[in-house]
């Protein structure tokens, strides 16, 4: 969640401008960023939540709300990054794409291996929650304890009744964004989003790979109120509409 300042709000409509007409989007951000005298949270509110409008739209289209019966190839770290931020009191918001991020990033650094692990939990519960027929989750090698990580992953879903395999590897990027049609994917990154848009152009749902925001879902489920909701800043919401 994330208290946007108006002049956030008014900066995410220009940089959005910028972006959509090609401009840099380092040059577009010190533009707007200094014009409006945002902080460097705020910054990287934009930086990591907006993006052009049809890039967006792209990967927006991709996110299904259930993974009820799939295969679903989770980005470990990226994924309990994210609860753990929320749990630490970390500022979230929803990107112009409409996948969850937070203004701040670990930086494969993990200073509170309790809270790690409670996010490690929330997530899991999330994730069986979500009924995949299948897990196949993925952790960065060059984090420390990443084995430990995965490990524990795998263990806390088998226990919870999913078929689960996780495995470290020197990057989670590459296996997620194979995720195959039919199945989908666990992630936060735009990168992901944008591999699966690009490599199965000629798909349509339910064929093409989706994107199911695992973490959201899990921390929803945890702390959201009556109908489930919490209150995220939506950028896209602010931006399209949407």
């Amino acid at each position: 969640m994330y208290p946007a300042s108006e002049a956030l709000r008014e900066a995410a409509r220009d940089y959005r401008w910028l972006l959509d007409r090609r401009y840099p989007g380092a040059a577009a951000l010190k533009l707007v960023g200094d014009r409006l005298r945002l902080s460097r949270e705020e910054r990287l509110v934009l930086f990591r939540g907006v993006a052009a409008a049809e890039p967006s739209r792209r990967r927006r289209a991709l996110i299904v709300a259930s993974v009820r019966g799939r295969e679903l190839f989770v980005d470990g770290h990226n994924q309990v990054f994210t609860v753990m931020h929320y749990l630490g009191g970390r500022p979230l918001f929803l990107g112009s794409d409409g996948l969850l991020r937070d203004a701040g990033g670990s930086h494969g650094r993990i200073a509170d291996r309790e809270a790690f692990g409670r996010a490690l939990s929330l997530l899991c519960a999330g994730v069986a929650e979500a009924r995949p027929g299948r897990v196949l989750a993925y952790f960065d090698e060059p984090i420390t304890e990443s084995e430990r990580h995965a490990a524990a992953f795998a263990a806390e879903l088998r226990g919870l009744g999913v078929d689960t395999v996780a495995s470290v590897e020197r990057s989670a990027d590459p296996p997620v964004k194979r995720t195959p049609p039919g199945s989908a994917a666990a992630s936060s990154d735009s990168a992901i989003a944008d591999s699966l848009v690009f490599r199965y152009a000629g798909l349509s749902p339910p064929e093409s790979p989706a994107v199911f925001d695992a973490a959201r879902f899990a921390l929803e489920l945890a702390f959201g109120g009556p109908d489930g909701a919490l209150p995220w800043l939506d950028l896209a919401a602010l931006l399209d509409g949407a």
